[in-house]
């Protein structure tokens, strides 16, 4: 099976960042393109609408597919118009329900904490090899993140997380929710 690699027009358009022009999802195409994932593999991770932005990141010289059937050209649906901003709204949530968009999620939400705890689980993280491991370093950074932040937060990042998060693994993390505080509500007094 065909696994697909950055070529230097890609590892330059990673480096630029935003500047390059490519659209966030061809950016975690590119991030996730390592030379060792199928094409079969990155549709698990991201979804099966990447099939047109991988033949066009292949086209323009940003992929470069590797080992065996490397002649073969990449199976693609016919081009779809460019979703508009309305459509992308009403999209049905488990479409847009990936692993690596979790990852990516709750790496962002780490990097805001600002403390060893979050670079610790932040590393831990990016090595975790497996979704078993990758899931189980997911809930320990959300674990850190609810420890270093408000209730409110923590409850905002967990929701967000749970939007992106793939369905199969929204029981494992339901036990995750961060639970109100007994004593939440301030109390008022009456000074004579």
């Amino acid at each position: 099976m065909t696994t697909y690699h950055k070529t230097g027009k890609g590892r330059d358009a990673m480096a630029a960042g935003s500047a390059a022009g490519l659209m966030l999802q061809d950016r975690r195409i590119l991030i996730l393109a390592d030379g060792r994932r199928t094409l079969d593999q990155l549709r698990r991770m991201l979804g099966e609408d990447i099939l047109p932005r991988v033949d066009r990141l292949l086209r323009e010289g940003y992929l470069a597919p590797i080992g065996a059937a490397a002649s073969t050209p990449v199976p693609t649906r016919a081009p779809a118009p460019a979703p508009t901003q309305a459509a992308m709204t009403t999209q049905p949530a488990a479409q847009r329900r990936s692993l690596a968009a979790s990852k990516m999620y709750v790496l962002d939400m780490l990097q805001l904490q600002r403390s060893v705890e979050a670079a610790e689980a932040a590393a831990a993280i990016r090595v975790a090899e497996g979704t078993d491991a990758l899931l189980e370093a997911l809930f320990q950074g959300l674990r850190v993140i609810f420890a270093g932040s408000k209730p409110s937060y923590g409850e905002r990042v967990f929701e967000r997380f749970c939007a992106g998060l793939p369905e199969e693994a929204l029981p494992r993390a339901e036990a995750l929710r961060p639970q109100p505080s007994a004593g939440a509500r301030p109390q008022l007094s009456i000074v004579a």
